[in-house]
């Protein structure tokens, strides 16, 4: 799994778990409890990116915006977005997640590369594609 598989993960979760009204709502945001430790550990490496390329002046302060935020040359930018990139398609050591009872999620299908244990049901579109 890479970053960028966990914030599709954390799309489709959020498109789908509403006001956890349902079973299905809360296992999802229990998932979500489980996987939000690598979304924490993401951001501060995103945060030290931001440091690390965050323009400085003549005695190296940093140079800050009218908001608060880091100035950036635009050389700078250039190489933070290519190692923000690169960021996005790192690997995370992620191991699935067991689920004892399924009942609720089997409906989830985007749950697939991140959890044991479920079997999940799919969707007609997936079936007539098949055919």
């Amino acid at each position: 799994m890479t970053y960028k598989d966990l914030f599709e993960l954390i799309g489709n979760i959020n498109a789908n778990i509403g006001k956890k009204e349902t079973r299905g709502q809360k296992k999802l945001f229990k998932i979500y409890e489980k996987v939000k430790p690598f979304i924490d550990e993401y951001q501060a490496k995103v945060d030290t990116l931001k440091l690390d390329h965050a323009s400085e002046d003549d005695k190296g302060n940093l140079i800050l915006d009218e908001k608060g935020g880091y100035k950036y040359t635009k050389d700078k930018m250039k190489a933070f977005n290519a190692e923000f990139k690169k960021l996005e398609s790192q690997e995370i050591n992620f191991d699935k997640i067991d689920v004892v009872n399924p009942i609720g999620i089997e409906n989830y299908n985007f749950l697939d590369k991140w959890v044991n244990g479920v079997v999940f049901n799919i969707k007609e579109e997936e079936q007539e594609e098949e055919l």
